[in-house]
């Protein structure tokens, strides 16, 4: 007994880190396109289906998916209604790796060919500089991992019917299917891994342990225990996540309790069609294949169901007034792909330096108080370290040096936009100490600079990137020591006063600043740009 459960926690301990390896290898791959390939291939039901089941097939982790499928859509790339079709399709997509159980784990001797994947990928991922063939490695390591765990978790559990008897009854089907309904859930909000919890009930199936109608009800409750994942990732996230989960839920449950109401029919049906193909008929198969047919028939059933769905979820969730103390973009479901996370980091920047330059305008134009602008650079300053707590979360996972520099730049954005409203507020409350009128000469030339400063600071905005930035601050430059020369000569002149000259020099100067830290945001940002930039929202 103590050797067998030895067995079966290391068995499930290499399956686990055989699945974490291999899906982050192939995330890291997959990362650079993965936004092309969710906003361009999912722009109808079919391609949005097709798209989420391909992505679970080749990742083999329907939880990365969803997170990835929420963080895009926080980052307002997909629609509601795209991000459900890429779930659904992702759900489809889970069944692939009891497939790859059956198909190879089952019927292959895996030490064969496990064991040398292990040490081709080991080998690409520590001796190649090259970061793609480095990743390769990874996802190799990872899969022939993976299959060294089916194997023991196969070795284990062959002749452990002995030892092991699942086949006890209340007396009840409809009890005993409901029972390990709940156990399947159960083991996978616990294991994170429904996946984990699918190779269980075939190896289990497999040995003897259990009969295939419970082991049918287990991959049932497996099936909705996956969304316990995007459950807990989306505590406190923006509602477009929340109404994600839901569809997610909702699909699920719906596949569950249709599947569960029709499990006996169905496994005779898929029995009696195995017969027809084949003369040896595996248990294992069958299972296998009513998990593929149920989740088949879940999106048959959601289809007709779709629209007033997501109708129905556009109303859930609603979002409180938008304050830029809270931040929009980003979200922790996005951190596990770095590429979509520095996105959801430009995103953010480009709605804070929006509100900053507007702060500044409303600072020019004199139509806000100065306790509103203070107030919003309080604000601005939260978001700000907001935007610092999930850079350095970002850092903390597997970041190659481009996202770190690109995150680096970013940070830098953020600071130059704390400048920019730390001088606004400086400026307002420098001006309304200034309250004797001055000559209208001087008036104009004041009101000329200000208006060459608003002009500078509109296509200095984040989502503009004007090429010819450097050129304007260089002309802004020159009206700027034009005009200080002006001041001083008025005040030498006794024509204005030291103090009021003192005053409007401090105030030019910080506009100048302003202009000068909005155009080196500019510029940051610009450096930070992705290889392949997504639109904006």
């Amino acid at each position: 007994m103590l050797n067998m459960l030895g067995s079966l926690i290391g068995g499930l301990g290499l399956f686990m880190l055989g699945m974490w390896l291999m899906s982050d290898g192939l995330k890291q791959i997959a990362g650079e396109r993965l936004n092309q390939i969710l906003k361009n291939w999912t722009n109808s039901r079919l391609r949005g289906l097709s798209a989420g089941f391909l992505l679970t097939a080749i990742i083999q982790h329907s939880g990365a998916v969803t997170l990835a499928t929420i963080g895009f859509a926080n980052a307002g790339i997909l629609s509601l209604r795209r991000a459900m079709w890429i779930v659904f399709g992702s759900n489809v997509g889970t069944t692939v790796t009891g497939w790859l159980v059956v198909l190879i784990g089952f019927n292959l001797n895996i030490e064969h060919f496990a064991l040398p994947l292990i040490g081709i990928g080991m080998a690409m991922r520590l001796l190649n500089s090259n970061r793609a063939y480095a990743n390769i490695g990874l996802a190799l390591t990872g899969f022939g991992l993976l299959f060294m765990g089916i194997a023991a978790l196969k070795t284990t559990f062959s002749g452990a019917d002995s030892l092991f008897d699942l086949h006890f009854s209340s007396g009840l089907l409809a009890i005993d299917i409901v029972m390990f309904a709940l156990a399947g859930l159960i083991l996978t909000t616990l294991l994170q891994s429904s996946s984990l919890t699918l190779t269980l009930a075939l190896t289990s199936l497999a040995g003897g342990i259990i009969d295939l109608l419970p082991a049918a009800a287990i991959v049932i409750g497996s099936n909705l225990g996956s969304t316990t994942t995007a459950i807990f990732a989306v505590i406190g996230s923006q509602p477009v996540a929340k109404r994600i989960v839901a569809s997610h839920v909702l699909f699920n449950l719906l596949t569950a309790i249709v599947s569960l109401i029709l499990l006996v029919p169905l496994i005779w049906i898929i029995h009696w069609f195995q017969q027809l193909v084949v003369e040896d008929v595996q248990f294992t198969t069958t299972l296998v294949l009513f998990h593929t047919v149920f989740n088949l028939l879940g999106v048959a059933l959601i289809w007709k169901l779709a629209d007033p769905l997501e109708n129905g979820l556009k109303t859930k969730f609603s979002a409180t007034d938008e304050n830029i103390a809270e931040t929009k973009y980003l979200d922790n479901t996005t951190l596990k792909i770095p590429n979509l996370a520095i996105t959801s980091i430009r995103l953010e920047l480009i709605r804070l330096n929006k509100h900053v330059l507007k702060m500044v305008t409303h600072c020019i134009h004199k139509n806000r108080s100065i306790s509103w602008l203070k107030q919003q650079h309080a604000f601005t300053e939260q978001n700000i370290l907001k935007i610092g707590n999930f850079s350095h979360k970002l850092y903390q996972q597997h970041i190659n040096e481009q996202i770190a520099e690109k995150t680096a730049d970013l940070l830098r954005v953020s600071q130059y936009c704390d400048a920019i409203s730390a001088l606004t507020v400086a400026i307002a409350e420098n001006r309304a100490l200034s309250s004797h009128p001055i000559e209208a000469q001087l008036q104009q030339q004041l009101t000329n600079f200000n208006v060459d400063c608003l002009l500078l600071i509109d296509i200095s905005a984040l989502d503009k990137l004007n090429p010819f930035l450097k050129n304007q601050l260089d002309s802004l430059e020159k009206t700027y020591l034009s005009l200080k020369s002006l001041l001083l000569r008025r005040g030498a002149e006794g024509r204005l006063s030291i103090a009021r000259m003192e005053k409007e020099l401090q105030a030019i100067s910080q506009l100048r600043r302003i202009c000068q830290q909005a155009v080196k945001a500019s510029l940051f940002f610009s450096n930070s740009q992705l290889d392949h930039p997504i639109d904006k929202p």
